[in-house]
């Protein structure tokens, strides 16, 4: 372990302002495959639940309304098959979704959720449109329908209980698996209970000598139904677009970072979406001389941190994070330039030549750059070299070296001298 043999010489002066710097290699990380895969393996099954309870549905409708004289049922039966083949996209976008990073997708399939999403968006506000265009047709027409008879009533509200009751399932398996994918099909549901609600009041007024009733209601739902689609469509958009998340999220995720032990401060935070999982990279600040392997472990402790802590306490999920370590705050856009400071390279041979050594290895020599200015560090090991003996046991030696170092480069701030230990 390095012995300091003298303080740092000479005194340190004044500081200038914060330059730009360079910072030990970014830290990426992906979530765990294996929960990604259960988690994409739930969301399939209640996707194809859905499937299944709408393809039974449709069948009853089908064969119903053409009994029944009940040509909104028949209409509504093949509504609902449209949204079989909405129920498997999502379910072919949840497997996809689910498939390991590759080449071609360094970040891994979640965009296909947004997608999916968008999808739903855009059928409902084209399922919604069609109600009000139908409706505006119904109440233009003067022939007159045949007869609806009773059954058809009853299966309309066997239908109606049955998309309300699949609505509230499929909304509260998106909350707990974290899948907007499944909200946004549950909301569909909901959409579809709506329509089917027209038809029973259709059916109904009809029964009872209002006819009238029917398209009216078709077109109050049918604009519900285009504006919710409007605004899950707007949703996967902004997620496309790489829109940040809610303000209140942010600051949570800030105070996260700032609360690991080794942070002094977060900066530069940026977010985004993925499907369910939110991307985060930011630039986190630690002690100046920390060494590069203890930075990498603050920023390994802050990702652990930000998915632990959104896991379990947000309806949230931490997915790549990307921790920047800089060891000083940033310098402001508008603060005057620094004159370069030179690299590694340009100081060890000034070390080598202020020290008459040129056998001084690279190892024996750290800098740190803090505020536009270095500082070095000279690890004089054990033994120690015979041509180096004199700066351990003269101190004039070492104040000679110095000044000729600073002297030769004025952009060096202090040199502090260390000894190692003998074993």
């Amino acid at each position: 372990m390095p012995h300091p043999i003298i303080p740092p010489n000479p005194a340190p002066e004044k500081e200038t302002a914060p330059r730009e710097k360079r910072s030990p290699p970014e830290k990426r990380t992906t979530p765990s495959a294996t929960q990604t895969h259960l988690r994409n393996q739930q969301v399939a099954r209640a996707s194809i639940t859905a499937m299944a309870t709408n393809a039974a549905l449709a069948l009853i409708q089908i064969v119903v309304g053409l009994l029944a004289n009940a040509f909104s049922l028949v209409a509504d039966a093949f509504h609902t098959l449209a949204d079989l083949t909405t129920d498997a996209l999502i379910a072919w976008a949840s497997r996809r979704a689910g498939a390991p990073p590759d080449a071609d997708h360094p970040y891994g399939h979640g965009r296909l959720e947004t997608l999916a999403s968008l999808t739903l968006g855009i059928v409902l506000v084209a399922v919604g449109g069609g109600f009000v265009w139908a409706a505006a047709n119904r109440l233009q027409a003067t022939e007159p329908l045949p007869p609806v008879t009773y059954p058809a009533l009853v299966v309309a509200l066997l239908v109606l209980a049955s998309k309300e009751g699949l609505y509230h399932w499929l909304k509260h398996r998106g909350k707990k698996l974290n899948a907007p994918v499944l909200v946004a099909a549950a909301w569909h549901a909901r959409s579809d209970a709506a329509s089917s609600f027209v038809v029973a009041v259709g059916i109904g007024a009809s029964l009872l000598g209002a006819p009238a009733l029917e398209p009216i209601a078709a077109a109050i739902v049918g604009f519900l139904i285009a504006s919710m689609g409007v605004r899950f469509a707007y949703r996967a958009l902004a997620e496309l677009v790489d829109t940040a998340l809610e303000p209140e999220q942010v600051s949570a995720i800030a105070e996260t970072i700032r609360a690991t032990p080794g942070v002094i401060d977060v900066h530069e935070l940026r977010t985004r979406r993925m499907g369910h999982q939110a991307l985060v990279d930011a630039h986190v600040q630690v002690a100046p001389r920390l060494t590069v392997s203890e930075g990498h472990r603050v920023a390994e402790k802050v990702i652990s941190r930000l998915k632990t802590r959104f896991h379990e306490e947000h309806e949230l999920t931490v997915g790549d994070v990307t921790i920047h370590i800089d060891h000083e705050p940033d310098q402001a856009p508008d603060a005057p330039a620094h004159a370069p400071v030179p690299e590694r390279a340009e100081l060890l041979a000034a070390v080598r030549h202020a020290l008459g050594f040129p056998a001084f290895a690279t190892e024996w020599l750290q800098i740190h750059y803090l505020n536009g200015r270095c500082e070095l560090d000279l690890l004089l090991p054990a033994p120690v070299p015979q041509a180096l003996r004199p700066f351990v046991d003269h101190p004039e030696r070492r104040a000679e070296a110095t000044a000729i170092l600073r002297q030769q480069m004025p952009c060096i701030k202090s040199v502090h001298w260390y000894l190692a230990l003998e074993p």
